[in-house]
């Protein structure tokens, strides 16, 4: 299954699965590719049957993975702000939805771009408007990139940042099953 231009990667038919991991990113500009590195890592590791893990390239394709009807998703995504790089941060739907412009509230310079064509912000308030997300679960994890140029891999700071992006992700999932147990 194709979503817009994205790599379902590891997506289980079956819908009663309560958890759903969505790295974004572009592999090809550097830095945006953590998305796409924690979820490969994730899915490399993870052996519950309660939790899918999937690629996207755009955060707009995160509106077909809510079609899905998971309880909860965790996005892992790369953002650029005036915070050290590697910096973790983790914004729930709440905070998510109270930020304007993200691109604002994340001290963007006016000349960056964005390398996605919507970004995850603008895809959770689509997709809460038109009635898909609106009882979903959701968690973003973004990781202060540096270098979003085109080339391969992440700069040495973000990298490091892998192991600890991947914990915070594990501790979110154990909590989403204490809390159904």
């Amino acid at each position: 299954m194709d979503a817009g231009g994205s790599s379902l990667m590891g997506y289980s038919s079956d819908r009663m699965k309560s958890v759903i991991i969505v790295g974004v990113g572009n592999e090809y500009r550097r830095d945006d590719g953590i998305g796409i590195v924690v979820a490969r890592h994730l899915k490399s590791m993870l052996d519950s049957n309660d939790v899918d893990v999937v690629e996207v390239s755009d955060a707009s394709s995160i509106i077909d993975v809510m079609e899905m009807g998971y309880k909860k998703m965790i996005i892992v995504d790369a953002i650029h702000s005036s915070a050290a790089v590697g910096t973790i941060y983790r914004f729930s739907k709440e905070e998510m939805l109270n930020m304007t412009n993200i691109k604002r509230y994340l001290l963007l310079p006016s000349s960056a771009s964005s390398t996605h064509a919507m970004d995850v912000v603008e895809a959770l308030k689509l997709a809460i408007e038109l009635g898909i997300a609106r009882d979903m679960d959701v968690v973003m994890f973004g990781v202060e990139g540096k270098d979003f140029g085109l080339g391969r891999g992440l700069s040495k700071e973000v990298e490091r940042s892998i192991h600890r992006v991947v914990e915070e992700v594990a501790k979110e999932i154990v909590r989403v099953k204490h809390n159904n147990a």
